[in-house]
């Protein structure tokens, strides 16, 4: 089992999206997935239209000794997914009270590490104890950015949180970036092209590269999350759609070189 967390400290570069689209696209190519929604917004339960009330949720693994992901998991259209909780918010707290605080969702996965192939986390727009658990429990990530600058600064400290994780032999020492997805792209803009300049220079200073595909700007995203529908569903035909099912056929190579 392969466990990939989409990040960035920064919020609305698509995250859910991505993650959503990920999941779809591996479950679709015959890979048993399932998708763990750490982020408080919990847009990514709402599209998978599952139970949140009375069920475990992200919040309780992260919480609790007394769950495992295995009791977590629910089934919805496209996978498998563990709930997100707007609780998630408050959860830095009751983490921090913990002996194991950043290895609480690694030891929830024990459950499933023989049921799955991957495991994609979608973590919080922040580097707090949530998202350093996810990073704990992670294989790779894969960093989201928008042609922004605030975007490329949140890579940086993805960068600097992961090194800190891999320093430390007791945590995630074999943890790497997979690499750079550049989403709401616009090839003819300013911004865009300034990112494409800058951003290999960046990613091989960290060890990593950007990804070769790029997720057009695409109103089509934005109108599925609303509709609570895949993208995929929503209209599969769309420059984002087939920009995101690129993406994932790229990953999927990339992963298999690798092995």
């Amino acid at each position: 089992m392969k466990v990939i967390s989409v990040c960035n400290n920064k919020g609305g570069v698509g995250k859910t999206a991505v993650s959503m689209a990920l999941c779809e696209a591996l479950n679709n190519a015959g890979l048993k997935t399932l998708l763990i929604d750490l982020d408080q917004q919990i847009n990514a339960t709402k599209q998978a239209g599952v139970k949140t009330e009375n069920v475990v949720t992200a919040y309780d693994l992260l919480t609790s000794f007394e769950y495992t992901a295995k009791d977590g998991i629910q089934e919805y259209e496209h996978g498998y997914i563990v709930p997100g909780d707007v609780l998630v918010n408050a959860a830095e707290v009751e983490i921090s009270k913990l002996d194991t605080s950043l290895t609480m969702l690694d030891d929830a996965l024990d459950s499933v590490r023989d049921e799955f192939d991957y495991v994609v986390i979608d973590c919080p727009p922040s580097l707090g104890l949530v998202t350093r658990n996810a990073f704990v429990a992670s294989n790779e990530l894969i960093v989201v950015v928008m042609p922004d600058k605030s975007s490329i600064d949140g890579f940086a400290r993805i960068v600097d949180a992961a090194t800190h994780i891999k320093s430390n032999k007791r945590l995630n020492p074999d943890l790497n970036i997979a690499g750079i997805l550049i989403n709401s792209y616009n090839p003819r803009g300013k911004l865009d092209r300034e990112v494409d300049a800058v951003l290999p220079d960046l990613a091989k200073q960290a060890g990593t590269s950007v990804f070769e595909t790029r997720i057009r700007r695409n109103i089509s995203v934005s109108q599925a999350l609303s509709c609570r529908k895949s993208l995929f569903d929503f209209d599969s035909n769309s420059a984002a759609a087939q920009d995101l099912q690129s993406f994932v056929n790229e990953f999927i190579n990339k992963e298999s070189k690798v092995a």
